[in-house]
């Protein structure tokens, strides 16, 4: 069963992505659109940090294989 009282990283994006499509068709009035877009802001920004660290995690933990040679050694070692 999922549990309904977290929010993931995805969640998350949904959200901004939400934000940007309401956005798009004019569902905030003009007086709306600065908070909206503050918030919009600090979501997208902890979101590409979160996400930029995620990526160097993910490739710090992949062995190497190899397929890049090693500067110190010569083709054919």
């Amino acid at each position: 069963m999922e549990n309904t009282n977290q929010i993931s990283i995805a969640d998350l994006d949904t959200i901004k992505n939400i934000i940007d499509l309401a956005c798009t068709r004019g569902a905030f009035r003009g007086e709306e659109v600065y908070e909206v877009g503050v918030v919009y802001n600090k979501l997208k920004n902890f979101l590409d940090v979160i996400i930029a660290r995620a990526k160097e995690q993910q490739s710090a933990d992949v062995p190497n294989t190899g397929s890049v040679a090693d500067p110190g050694q010569t083709q054919g070692e």
